[in-house]
């Protein structure tokens, strides 16, 4: 047993924090109490002066990419240090688990942002047995509608036939059976940008039957986008986006998710309380939708994301002529003047070794290097890259809209961040949800209200049981922070200061601020 002594407690719901003592035994919290707890077998640790809260779970992230890795803990490591004991995976499409067994496109698994699994976990009931147990997190996902097209249809953009749409609706339903969260799209991403809208709706409406979540990686995000033809001109793109995500929820009654909404370019940052507006009025219809949001200006994506549908579907030979290249570049050209972003917003992080030295740079600072014009390089580090060069990209916020999203009553905290083998990381990975935490102490919003969004509000948002809240017969997933200590560095690859203790199913992992890598090694479950 171990007992948490006179801590400052944030129980995970939105009520203030109060003063009392934690009683863990194996991985459950067996008791709280404001009037003290004495026990004399149990390992004390006195909490004076210091918060404790339930473990923070990351609404969105894409990590059950890095679970059947061998030696998986250091890509967790860095999420435990800033407390994350949880993490939602399987978005934008794209999860490591849940397709057509013995697919002849496994390789294209994880849809270039990722790298698929050389075993086959077309079974997700096969991959949550393989990792319940063995992973440094607890982990659900969600399965991706973009893997199970590609174990179908490769990349293709063609529509499904009969016999695929059936399969897909079967492989939908035998994995949300066997404990898959819901489903994913990604409406940006190939090739899931290519799905007609009654597939989509087919698939929510397969979601729905299981009382489950769907959740989109929207067509756009921006006030224009290469996703729409014509690229520029009408509404707001990122707004019919948003249309198009509530269209479905009414048509479906689907509980939907609305992922990572970002406002990409600084001519985007004007309909930021009408894409607010449309969520909260379809609220008041009856509409079950929510939001995520991250604490950086900043996100993670592929390089091929700026490209246009069009562009995409066309053989390798095709994309080489000149008409076409000269329509993507006016297009390109276009919508980078009429959203307010620009090439040196878009900086390669990663190429898993295939191009080190493009690595950590901008496309305007690309282009600098090889001496040719913006677009050139744009398209010439795509070359290199085959497309699957993964990108931070910058104007995605700023403070004024962070502390508007962070805040609404809507929102769910994520990190959206992964660790890469190779290149810059996302630095979301180091201090994500502590600076939530410290951006509600600077602007005097309540505390309690920042760990709700990242703990129970999450937790009953994706059906987990018994894990983010403080309460007896809970799971002991806890973090111990110093309030008066907490800190990071911006932009910077360093662990957060001020957290003192992690807890993962009652798992001991860091203690008085040191990682102990044999425990957390194997403290994370499969959650169904």
């Amino acid at each position: 047993m171990i007992l948490l002594k006179n801590g400052i407690i944030y129980d995970g719901s939105t009520n203030p924090p109060y003063k009392a003592d934690l009683l863990i035994d194996n991985d459950e919290i067996i008791d709280v109490s404001k009037v003290g707890i004495e026990k004399k077998d149990a390992e004390v640790y006195d909490c004076s002066n210091l918060c404790i809260s339930p473990g923070f779970i990351d609404a969105h992230s894409h990590n059950d990419f890095f679970t059947i890795k061998e030696n998986n803990l250091k890509y967790f490591k860095d999420f435990i240090r800033q407390g994350v004991t949880t993490m939602v995976t399987g978005n934008c499409g794209f999860s490591i688990a849940g397709y057509k067994e013995g697919t002849p496109y496994l390789n294209e698994i994880g849809g270039g942002l990722f790298e698929g699994s050389p075993k086959d976990f077309g079974s997700f009931k096969k991959w949550g047995e393989t990792i319940d147990g063995k992973c440094p997190v607890n982990i659900l996902s969600l399965v991706g509608h973009g893997t199970i097209r590609i174990s179908l249809n490769s990349k293709n953009s063609n529509k499904l036939n009969e016999r695929q749409m059936e399969d897909l609706e079967y492989i939908v339903d035998k994995s949300l059976s066997e404990g898959a969260a819901g489903v994913s799209f990604g409406l940006m991403y190939e090739p899931g940008r290519f799905a007609p809208s009654d597939e989509i709706i087919k698939i929510a409406k397969v979601v729905k039957r299981h009382n489950k979540i769907v959740s989109f990686h929207a067509r756009a995000y921006s006030m224009v986008s290469t996703s729409y033809a014509p690229p520029i001109g009408g509404r707001a793109h990122g707004l019919r986006a948003i249309d198009e995500v509530l269209s479905i929820a009414r048509q479906t009654g689907v509980k939907t998710q609305l992922s990572h909404l970002i406002f990409v370019g600084k001519n985007s940052w004007n309909y930021v309380d009408e894409a607010l507006s449309l969520m909260e009025n379809a609220v008041k219809d009856g509409i079950d939708i929510m939001f995520d949001t991250y604490s950086t200006d900043f996100g993670a994506s592929i390089i091929s994301v700026v490209l246009p549908p069009w562009y995409l579907a066309l053989s390798k030979n095709n994309k080489q002529k000149p008409l076409v290249k000269f329509r993507l570049f006016l297009e390109i050209m276009m919508a980078k003047k009429f959203l307010g972003f620009d090439f040196n917003d878009i900086l390669i992080s990663n190429t898993a070794g295939k191009c080190k030295e493009i690595e950590g740079k901008t496309i305007s600072e690309l282009a600098k290097l090889w001496k040719i014009n913006e677009f050139s390089a744009y398209m010439k580090a795509n070359e290199k890259t085959d497309s699957k060069a993964e990108v931070l990209m910058f104007k995605y916020s700023n403070e004024k809209i962070l502390e508007k999203l962070r805040n609404h009553p809507l929102a769910l905290y994520m990190s959206d961040a992964w660790v890469n083998d190779y290149g810059i990381q996302n630095y979301a990975i180091y201090y994500n949800f502590p600076k939530f935490i410290l951006l509600a102490k600077n602007s005097s919003t309540p505390i309690e209200q920042a760990i709700n969004k990242m703990t129970y509000l999450t937790a009953s948002r994706y059906n987990i049981k018994s894990r983010g809240l403080i309460k007896k017969g809970f799971k002991a997933d806890l973090v111990v922070f110093n309030f008066d200590k907490l800190s990071y560095k911006e932009k910077s690859a360093e662990s957060p200061k001020g957290f003192v203790h992690v807890f993962i199913n009652g798992k001991h992992v860091l203690k008085d601020g040191v990682l102990n890598e044999e425990i957390a090694a194997k403290s994370g479950r499969f959650i169904q």
